[in-house]
């Protein structure tokens, strides 16, 4: 931890709290590998009072909300008249929640001046949400993609398990299934109907396995017929049924580092997603296909037929995901040199 106020950097974790957002997952581990060389104030919405702890960091909430969310979220951040900010102490860097507008009007509010980071995929809108460039950001990119100027590519730290690759998930006798991720979040927990672009491939290669994952069950099909479901109660559980699959189907993959097409692409596992976006960008850095409408997700399926092509998305894929989010150190590293243009190294104590 730094012992000079300015050595601080302020994080604005808007989606700290949420359970299934991506965001959440990508701001707690941006953190982490800040606070080795900086001390590191989480500030989150939610009723003004004293900080309460989460994991290894303090959580300061500044008022907003009622703390509460049904669908597992984070409440809004309050306006700037309405903020209870928690110390006056100088800050060296602002970093916000991807683009953040209602972290980035506190900012402005209660650290004027102050150099301001979004943790990013690659593209940014804020500056033109707000009107034009803001406060000189430099955008913390987790994503893959170019080198333009005023991005540092930091990548992340995307964890999986070896033994995972070895050990298929206990409620399937099969391997070298299709595996779709599915796009239905938790309102749609008691509908065993696969949504559209699930039932055309189950119609289109009604001779495999298809395996459809959507909140915590497995559901598997073939010849067109729901054969059965099995539990998907831990991420292990999760990562058993990526690394036997033949493919990745990812429909709805997270907005800055598609991290479950991450994990497959990390056991070798070539995925086909949406065009655009994060995901769209690591399945071209050779990983995987990309679609644009059902049509073209069948032939990237049926392209994926191809053992020799798939093997090589495969391992090129492995090598990219590997190089930017297998290794925590480096990452840390990363973080690190991204820090040093705005943050003094901290003194020894």
């Amino acid at each position: 931890m730094g012992d000079r106020p300015d050595d601080s950097v302020v994080l604005f974790g808007g989606s700290w709290g949420r359970v299934h957002d991506e965001r959440s997952f990508v701001a707690r581990a941006v953190a982490a590998a800040m606070s080795r060389r900086n001390q590191v104030v989480v500030l989150v919405p939610g009723p003004a009072g004293p900080s309460r702890p989460d994991g290894a960091f303090d959580l300061v909430p500044v008022g907003g909300g009622d703390g509460t969310d049904p669908t597992g979220g984070a409440p809004g951040w309050p306006t700037p008249p309405e903020a209870r900010w928690p110390d006056p102490s100088p800050s060296a860097l602002v970093v916000v929640d991807d683009a953040d507008l209602g972290a980035l009007a506190l900012a402005d509010h209660f650290l004027p001046g102050v150099p301001t980071a979004p943790i990013v995929s690659w593209t940014w809108t804020g500056a033109e949400a707000t009107g034009g460039e803001h406060r000189g950001a430099a955008l913390l990119a987790v994503g893959v993609g170019d080198d333009p100027p005023a991005v540092h590519q930091i990548g992340l730290h995307v964890p999986v398990h070896a033994l995972a690759a070895a050990q298929r998930h206990v409620g399937l006798g099969f391997v070298d299934y299709l595996l779709v991720l599915g796009d239905r979040g938790p309102e749609a927990a008691d509908d065993e109907t696969p949504t559209p672009p699930a039932r055309w491939l189950a119609a289109r290669f009604a001779d495999r396995h298809l395996v459809v994952v959507e909140n915590a069950t497995a559901s598997v099909w073939r010849s067109r017929s729901l054969r059965g479901t099995v539990s998907v109660d831990t991420r292990v559980d999760l990562w058993r049924l990526v690394a036997h699959a033949r493919l990745t189907v990812d429909l709805a993959p997270g907005p800055l580092i598609a991290r479950e097409c991450v994990e497959s692409l990390r056991y070798g596992v070539p995925v086909v997603v949406p065009a655009g976006g994060a995901a769209a960008r690591l399945a071209a850095r050779g990983g995987g296909l990309w679609f644009e409408d059902e049509a073209e997700l069948l032939g990237c399926v049926e392209a994926l037929d191809d053992q020799g092509l798939r093997d090589t998305l495969g391992r090129q894929g492995q090598g990219v995901a590997d190089a930017w989010y297998g290794d925590p150190d480096q990452f840390v590293e990363r973080v690190g040199r991204a820090l040093e243009t705005y943050v003094a190294r901290p003194r020894s104590r």
